[in-house]
């Protein structure tokens, strides 16, 4: 079985990719599909379970426990949509990104479940990062940002190519800095913080200090607290009440709104693609970034716009002039990570950031954050289960699960 993988960039259109798969135009040269029983192993087809889910109660993916997609994290939901489509028995499978930016035990439970069925079942594998290539792939495929077959090789000789033409050197950020949040110290202090859900254990005295311009990463595997505790930080969760925490400088409970909170907070989840319906330019999805609204619905004014475009020759030409429902799913996460930051926050709060970019964009991630984190104003928490060679966090705090809840360590990186 000759395993595909199709190497993508942000500016493609995977969509239009994908239906040229099912459709036998793209491959045509290299393989019949036409006869053959495919199926979609993305998170559009996650989607669409979890619709079926709301709209008519049912629930075709379950697991063991009986627990449905949409209460599953996204390294759980997606070992079950890939046990649920082997148990189909397609003729090939089109896995969409299907290995990024879940932890290893995760990654390598999905691998060895591909593995024992690789004999029997073809595999199209969609990627924008080498590092996420499958290891039973064979062929490697790129196209061009027209869909265009560009090249057809093995994949030890794609794996040859150099990506020096995706690195970034060093990048200027717009001086718009305001001191006045540096006086605020520490930033975030939680103090032997426990969390129980329905009576299962999910965090452990927990104690856990924040102070500005520090660069955290944020580790554990899945299941373990990591979006427990970023919820309480944020303000979003119900279980930081009666808590002892401080958060910029105010205890927990003391009379202070989740406005209050939020504004001191830039925050970036793969999701929020989904939270902005309206096409706004790029220029004015920067700038709602400024006010904490989803979409601009008043006139900016000019020192707004000023802002706006000292950014926007940070992006670049391929971001100028463009409405936000035009980019492609990367560059949208992109300019959503610099809408958390133009307001300059006391805390940037980056989860799972480089999920879904390609070779190009994760490095002018990684620019952006080693140039903020090297000037030590804002501080950064980043969770991520990818490593990043060249982001280097100054600290590491780590969720042990354990039977009473997570635990957790914090060491220096050195």
């Amino acid at each position: 079985m000759n395993h595909i993988g199709i190497y993508l960039t942000n500016a493609i259109n995977k969509n239009e990719i994908i239906d040229s798969i099912f459709s036998n135009t793209l491959l045509q040269n290299y393989i019949d599909l036409s006869q053959l029983h495919g199926e979609l192993h993305s998170t559009i087809t996650i989607d669409k379970i979890i619709d079926e889910e709301y709209r008519h109660d049912k629930f075709p993916v379950v697991t063991n426990e009986n627990t449905s997609l949409v209460s599953m994290s996204s390294g759980q939901q997606r070992k079950a949509l890939l046990a649920y489509l082997l148990n189909q028995h397609p003729d090939f499978i089109l896995l969409d990104d299907i290995v990024s930016n879940i932890d290893a035990p995760t990654q390598q439970t999905i691998i060895n479940d591909l593995e024992d069925h690789a004999a029997t079942i073809l595999y199209i594998q969609l990627f924008y990062r080498k590092q996420d290539i499958l290891p039973c792939i064979q062929t490697v495929i790129t196209v061009d940002n027209q869909g265009f077959i560009l090249s057809h090789q093995p994949m030890a000789q794609f794996l040859k190519i150099s990506e020096c033409e995706h690195q970034i050197g060093n990048i200027t950020l717009p001086d718009l800095f305001d001191d006045d949040h540096l006086s605020i110290d520490p930033l975030i202090q939680l103090n032997s913080v426990s969390v129980d859900y329905l009576e299962r254990p999910v965090l452990d005295k927990i104690s856990w200090t924040i102070r500005p311009g520090e660069f955290w990463q944020l580790k554990g595997p899945v299941g373990s607290g990591k979006s427990t505790i970023l919820s309480m930080i944020i303000g979003d969760n119900p279980k930081a009440y009666g808590q002892d925490m401080i958060l910029f400088g105010r205890k927990k409970g003391s009379g202070e709104t989740i406005w209050d909170i939020k504004r001191h907070i830039g925050y970036f989840y793969p999701k929020m693609t989904l939270l902005f319906t309206h096409n706004d330019t790029v220029e004015n999805m920067l700038i709602s970034g400024l006010v904490d609204s989803l979409g601009l619905y008043s006139e900016p004014n000019d020192w707004q716009r000023q802002v706006a475009r000292a950014w926007m020759q940070v992006l670049g030409d391929s971001f100028r002039n463009k409405r936000f429902n035009e980019l492609s799913s990367g560059q949208q996460r992109i300019l959503l990570v610099v809408r958390a930051l133009v307001k300059q926050p006391p805390l940037l709060i980056l989860d799972e950031p480089t999920a879904g970019l390609d070779e190009h964009n994760a490095q002018l991630f990684i620019s952006l954050i080693t140039t903020i984190a090297a000037q030590h104003k804002i501080a950064v928490i980043y969770v991520s289960h990818r490593s990043e060679p060249n982001l280097k966090p100054d600290n590491i705090i780590e969720l042990i699960p354990a039977a009473n809840g997570s635990t957790a360590t914090v060491t220096q990186n050195k």
